[in-house]
């Protein structure tokens, strides 16, 4: 899974022809601010010949246009540059076994088959104050996911899901399939309850509704993107998710990605990254975890371990002091038997001696 990563440093032609900052080419009403008027603006041109923002000057308003706006999007125009493009950002793919499926659910498009599995593919980054702005993919930088039979409940139909914002969860309990239809959330949320709102553009019109049913794919000239509605600065604990499928044959789940994310630099201000050919497969599964052995919760099964995967005596919070907070947490576990996190003295029950330990270390 953890495939060759092609990182690139992309400095757009045009900044190096000419001078514009990036209101010259996106503030389109000229009120100092790149803001939703732009935005609908342009998506409204999007795939159109002589679209108006075509900073790449390829004729048509495609994918790399769409992406040279999208790090600019909510900014105002005072002082605003164009941004450095980072590097290592952006590690690698993770893929998760989120639920195996051991009998038929009802879905209101159609059953879920027993036998069926059900992923979670996250990015991996490494500030916990990046974060994505985009998954995509055109002729040069295809988006493919393959799987052997089908994945289920990708589409427009009804019972079906194209991003996570499509999903409705009211419908769970009556048809317990829907819980696990196949979506791109983009750095939102890997949650069936999830309110997030993901759009997507695409080079042709109902392109999901045209996929075989083992793939989905972008790869046209104009190209395609899903991004979160408004981007902004969440920290994460260096898992970020790109999308949820759920294959009804888990012999083979396998694709390649490409990301656009905003970074951070070590000087605080703000950088872009592209990660292109990121390649995945379910035959080599992430296990988020604790892989400290000296932690309460070491996890010998974990693959990877994310920011506050590992919890030590004492720190409830896992943010590696001994605070307040954390003393609220020992007083919460007062009296049992099963609170390795409380038991400093190792005695097997928490007690007034663990107490007094603990507040030796405030």
């Amino acid at each position: 899974m953890r495939g060759t990563t092609f990182l690139i440093s992309i400095l757009f032609s045009f900044t190096a022809a000419t001078a514009q900052s990036p209101c010259d080419w996106f503030d389109h009403d000229g009120d100092g601010n790149i803001g939703g008027n732009t935005f609908l603006y342009a998506l409204g041109n999007y795939g159109v010949v002589g679209g108006p923002m075509d900073p790449d000057s390829s004729g048509v308003q495609d994918l790399s246009d769409l992406l040279s706006f999208l790090p600019y999007f909510g900014n105002s125009c005072d002082n605003l540059d164009w941004y450095d493009t980072t590097t290592g950002h952006i590690i690698d793919l993770a893929v998760v076994e989120y639920a195996v499926h051991t009998e038929d659910l009802m879905g209101l498009g159609g059953t879920l088959p027993a036998g069926s599995v059900t992923y979670h593919v996250y990015a991996l980054l490494e500030d916990p104050n990046d974060y994505l702005l985009a998954v995509f993919g055109d002729a040069d930088r295809p988006l493919v996911l393959e799987t052997a039979d089908a994945f289920y409940g990708f589409g427009n139909d009804l019972g079906e899901t194209v991003v996570v914002s499509d999903h409705q969860p009211l419908f769970n309990s009556t048809f317990p399939a829907n819980e696990f239809t196949s979506w791109f959330d983009a750095g939102i949320a890997a949650d069936a309850n999830s309110t997030a709102t993901i759009y997507y553009v695409a080079g042709f019109a109902n392109w999901a509704d045209s996929l075989d049913p083992g793939s989905i794919v972008m790869d046209d000239s104009i190209g395609g993107a899903f991004y979160p509605t408004f981007p902004a600065p969440t920290s994460n604990n260096g898992a970020v998710p790109i999308g949820q499928f759920t294959v009804t044959d888990p012999s083979s789940f396998s694709g390649t990605i490409n990301l656009l994310a905003k970074t951070v630099l070590d000087d605080g201000t703000e950088g872009i990254e592209f990660a292109e050919g990121l390649a995945f497969s379910n035959a080599d599964l992430t296990v988020f975890g604790c892989m400290d052995e000296e932690a309460t919760n070491f996890d010998p099964a974990a693959t990877w371990q994310l920011d506050g995967d590992c919890l030590y005596p004492g720190d409830f919070n896992g943010d590696g002091e001994f605070t307040v907070e954390d003393f609220l947490g020992m007083l919460a576990d007062f009296g049992c038997t099963s609170c390795p996190q409380s038991d400093l003295n190792g005695d097997g029950v928490i007690s007034v001696q663990d107490i007094l330990l603990f507040l030796t270390w405030l």
